[in-house]
């Protein structure tokens, strides 16, 4: 009599034999342990419609440990499905194809997000301010939505809602939910998940979105009305620092608000600015090496006696050893500038710090690696030099002008005066 799977233990008790063989269950009809020469054991379920013999992998049994795999209730009760499909007449493989071919039709533009996060925005280096982004911004309107039901009037819900108390368009903040949308039904799409996209011709600017780039950058008046005024804005001295720093280094927001004390050598006043990772947005591929003026050292001195000592942070937040928001900056600058001061971003300093430094005629190829721009053309092939010295004279210069235009009863001599 061929023998049966009568229970867990009779699956433990099988080996290995020098072909593959097959025991049937002795409950369900048509389903059977296949057993391959290498031990691999794997549940099956054979089945006959009209003429043709047909057969479905269900998935493995592991001997060393059952419930890691397919246990033997869990095989019988699936195989069970399949055999109340063929007394009705039904082919489970047919009906086990359209069961799944219904999940991914139901599967949301949330799954499809988390399928994205997973694979690869998790891997990007400025991933988590997507991920922010998309659940307070994108998700609560179509993060619930079938992706197979998604339309035009679906994503307009997302592009609509970002307007300011004025009811004007924030095109910034669309262009950003746009990309996001786009990837995430493109990596859709790339899966199989989707078959088609909901709105392909749809770009930032019809829906109101796209950043202009600014040519924002202050003069040497602004910058004397600015740095004299510092002193008499509502904030702790800290942020009042912060903003000198930013002004009088060049550096990206980013690179300033990650800064580390380890990064720092004030005996050799040298900032090791890291390469781009997780935690650090430089922009930058390699580490380099920024020079500190005497400037920039005397407002890291200050900034050192305020900050914990156990902190890692230059410029943390207030209260807390972690990384300030850019639009935290933003919105201090916003908050303290004189009504008839023209607004100004944190990365329009550093347009400043490269458009005044070029006024007074300071090396622009010096200005250029100090703010950590590639060098144009064949430079960039053949030109290795570090510009460590130069990069230190274009700061050294440039902390002395600020320094001058801090004082406000400095006045520039005509040329015209009398002896």
């Amino acid at each position: 009599m061929t023998k049966r799977i009568s229970s867990d233990a009779t699956l433990k008790a099988l080996k290995p034999r020098d072909k593959e063989y097959l025991i049937p269950d002795k409950k369900i009809e048509g389903l059977n342990i296949r057993v391959r020469p290498t031990g691999t054991m794997t549940w099956t379920f054979r089945f006959q419609m009209g003429r043709k013999h047909e057969k479905i992998s269900m998935g493995r049994y592991l001997q060393s440990n059952s419930k890691a795999g397919m246990t033997l209730d869990q095989a019988r009760k699936e195989a069970g499905r399949y055999r109340s499909w063929l007394e009705n007449n039904k082919n489970p493989k047919v009906e086990l194809a359209r069961e799944r071919r219904e999940q991914e039709e139901a599967k949301t533009f949330n799954d499809a997000f988390v399928s994205f996060d997973e694979k690869r925005l998790s891997k990007q280096l400025r991933g988590e301010q997507s991920r922010i982004i998309y659940n307070r911004d994108i998700k609560p309107h179509i993060g619930g939505i079938k992706l197979a039901d998604l339309s035009i009037y679906d994503l307009n819900k997302v592009f609509d809602a970002k307007v300011d108390k004025d009811g004007k368009r924030m095109a910034g903040a669309i262009g950003v939910c746009h990309k996001i949308i786009n990837q995430v039904i493109n990596h859709a799409l790339a899966l199989n998940m989707l078959d088609t996209h909901p709105a392909p011709q749809l770009k930032a600017k019809d829906v109101g979105g796209g950043s202009k780039v600014t040519k924002r950058n202050l003069s040497f008046a602004e910058l004397k009305i600015l740095l004299t005024s510092l002193n008499e804005w509502r904030t702790d001295p800290a942020n009042i620092r912060l903003i000198r720093f930013l002004l009088g280094c060049g550096q990206r927001i980013s690179a300033v608000l990650e800064m580390r004390w380890s990064e720092l050598d004030f005996d050799e006043g040298i900032w090791l600015l890291p390469a781009s990772s997780e935690d650090r947005h430089t922009k930058s591929q390699e580490s380099r090496k920024v020079p500190l003026s005497d400037y920039l050292l005397e407002l890291l001195t200050e900034q050192r006696k305020s900050v914990p000592s156990k902190w890692s942070l230059v410029w943390p937040q207030l209260m807390d050893d972690k990384v300030q928001e850019p639009a935290a900056v933003r919105a201090l600058i916003k908050r303290n500038l004189p009504a008839d001061f023209e607004r100004f971003s944190p990365h329009d300093l550093r347009r400043t710090f490269i458009s005044r430094c070029s006024e007074i005629g300071l090396d622009i190829v010096a200005i250029e690696k100090t703010v950590g721009h590639q060098l144009p053309g064949m430079l960039r092939v053949y030109n290795h030099h570090d510009y460590l010295e130069e990069q230190l004279s274009v700061l050294q210069a440039w902390g002395n002008k600020l320094q001058s235009l801090t004082v406000e009863n400095v006045i520039p001599l005509s040329r015209s005066l009398p002896f």
